[in-house]
């Protein structure tokens, strides 16, 4: 939550709250928490604590719904005395409570200014009892019967009844799980469904891409939201969130069909029932009991990190995990900055790879491995390779991951595998050739030649491949003429090629070498080292490209030197480009097709925007 934007939000509902209130005493009432609200403001204390959402969210959230309470009851119901004075006791504790939890953050600052996220995120603030109590109160009040009962939840209602198919209604309701106010990145949904068997490929689509269908109609639906500050505009989904209302929805529904288990004390948060339920979710201050006193786990399904940021996980658990198929213990929010870390000596210590080897032949039903995100993941273990159904592994931003098993060919069932951004990687496995089922790749990194046992071309082998990403830095070598091989890789229709500082002899090889295959849809450049346009970068080369995003590097123009050529590219990007010199009206007339554009000129650190 954004204390900038959620002040003056507060104050507002205080003043429509006052507006229709007619007990002189309320008004009152409403009008002391105005005041110790505006002496926060003008304290400035909540801009001071950066990461505000992390420990005062609940609270503000808890306010927000007593006023709301407050209006709906005086617009829609009579609101009866002792309700009133309930809501507004609430009201007055949530206040009270949020100036109470602010002052001791700004204290334990070290220095003036914001806290750090890293800081916020490890200062462990518990804040669970003050949710569950808020949870439990609210509850009490009646607030969700009154929400219910109104005319744009009932359509809410008729609009899940009436989706067209069980696995329409099985994705949706796998939003249940995420706590009010989250904001979900779109791919990780997407592979849990593939995981669980919400979705599958047909014919004429992936797995994948039924899932970004899902995503479209719930959308369409009014279902989730898009987020982002462009989402109105937006063509393209990254991060979604369901209203707070509607998640009471599919909590209840989620529970009626066993399809999770809420905690009984902790109202709407997810827990483990394994005697009901065979998905189980990871919840701080609520995790599963590991040892023999524990819930029987063999008959589980899947096992969800909703927001566990130290995972103490025994690989003898994971042993247990015989029917598992989907292990989603990386992050799945939206926010790069959210923290889960290995809280595991073995891993520390760097004597073997700790939990991880637990995961064996015993878990031969998992599809679905997620470790994205997580810190002190230094290497996978070979036992890895005995997970015979596995299709995707999402290794994305393992920042300290250093070593993959040498050679990975047996994972014959994988559709995707994403390294990217997992920046200690020094080389890739062998066998990459070998998985023919693969459809994502990404992260493949060009190092030297002898740590790229796995070259371009032998990529041209995996017929099925559709999405690729490829980063060259400074060790990065490539054999005269091995660029041009990706023009065999027939099926790819997304490319993005990422550089950091290369050689001079790489950097001549860039600008004359490159081809792409002909069905080549969307293409995505990040830090492009040469100034001028290369001779690769034309429409007649990229005849039926519809994306092209330039973000970073040295490029100062797109005059491709082509004489009537013009792309029919819809969506273009041009981010972070400070040599850039060419108007962007100018540039407009080579993209007669553009349905979007985001586009930043940097001239002399004044940066012009254009966006459609």
């Amino acid at each position: 939550m954004d204390s900038k934007k959620s002040m003056p939000k507060l104050l507002d509902l205080l003043k429509r709250a006052k507006a229709v209130v007619k007990d002189p005493e309320a008004v009152g009432h409403l009008g002391l928490v105005e005041e110790k609200l505006l002496q926060m403001e003008n304290k400035e204390l909540l801009p001071k604590v950066k990461l505000f959402d992390q420990t005062l969210s609940k609270q503000f959230s808890a306010l927000e719904r007593g006023l709301g309470k407050i209006i709906l009851g005086a617009e829609i119901t009579s609101m009866s005395e002792k309700d009133m004075k309930n809501t507004l006791d609430l009201i007055k504790e949530s206040v009270d409570q949020i100036f109470k939890d602010t002052i001791p953050l700004v204290e334990r600052m070290t220095a003036p200014g914001p806290i750090s996220e890293p800081q916020v995120h490890r200062s462990k603030v518990d804040q669970s009892g003050l949710d569950q109590k808020m949870s439990q109160e609210w509850s009490q009040l009646g607030l969700q019967d009154i929400i219910y009962e109104t005319p744009a939840m009932a359509k809410t209602r008729r609009t899940y009844e009436d989706l067209e198919s069980m696995d329409l209604k099985l994705c949706f309701l796998s939003f249940s799980i995420f706590p009010d106010g989250s904001l979900m990145k779109k791919r990780p949904l997407i592979y849990w469904w593939i995981g669980e068997g919400f979705i599958t490929s047909t014919q004429q689509k992936t797995a994948e891409e039924v899932g970004e269908d899902i995503f479209e109609k719930l959308m369409r639906k009014g279902l989730i939201n898009q987020t982002g500050s462009k989402a109105s505009s937006c063509p393209f989904v990254k991060s979604c969130a369901v209203n707070p209302w509607i998640r009471r929805m599919l909590v209840s529904l989620a529970s009626k069909a066993r399809l999770f288990h809420f905690d009984s004390e902790w109202r709407r948060m997810p827990s483990y029932d394994t005697l009901t339920c065979r998905r189980a979710c990871l919840v701080y201050k609520n995790q599963i009991r590991q040892g023999d006193d524990g819930p029987k786990v063999d008959d589980l399904l899947t096992v969800f990190n909703v927001n566990v940021q130290y995972l103490g996980l025994k690989r003898e658990w994971l042993n247990k995990l015989k029917k598992v198929a989907v292990l989603q213990l990386g992050r799945w929010q939206d926010s790069a900055t959210h923290h889960i870390e290995v809280d595991d000596e073995d891993f520390v210590n760097q004597e073997d790879v700790g939990f991880l080897k637990g995961l064996g032949t015993q878990n031969k039903h998992l599809k679905y491995l997620s470790l994205r995100g997580i810190s002190r993941i230094t290497q996978l273990p070979s036992s890895i390779l005995n997970l015979i159904s596995l299709e995707i592994l999402d290794l994305r931003a393992c920042h300290n991951l250093e070593t993959m098993p040498s050679d990975i060919s047996a994972l014959r069932k994988l559709t995707h595998l994403d390294m990217s951004e997992c920046y200690l990687l020094e080389r890739m496995p062998k066998g990459l050739d070998k998985l023919s089922s693969l459809q994502v790749l990404k992260g493949f990194l060009l190092g030297s030649l002898k740590n790229t046992p796995c070259k371009l071309g032998d990529l041209a082998k995996l017929k099925n491949l559709k999405r690729l990403s490829i980063h060259m830095g400074n060790d990065s070598e490539v054999q005269k003429g091995e660029l041009n091989k990706l023009k065999d890789i027939s099926s790819l229709c997304r490319l993005k090629i990422s550089w950091g500082l290369v050689s001079s002899v790489l950097e001549d090889q860039i600008a004359d070498e490159f081809s792409f295959p002909p069905n080549l849809e969307k293409l995505d450049l990040q830090g492009i080292p040469l100034g001028h346009v290369p001779n690769w970068l034309n429409p007649r080369q990229l005849g039926n490209l519809k994306k092209l995003y330039i973000r970073g590097g040295k490029l100062s123009s797109l005059d491709h030197g082509v004489t009537g050529a013009v792309w029919k590219v819809e969506i273009l990007r041009l981010k972070y480009l400070k040599n850039w010199d060419k108007d962007w009206q100018e540039l407009k007339g080579s993209f007669p097709h553009l349905q979007h554009w985001d586009v930043e000129e940097a001239h002399c650190c004044e940066i012009k925007k254009d966006v459609r």
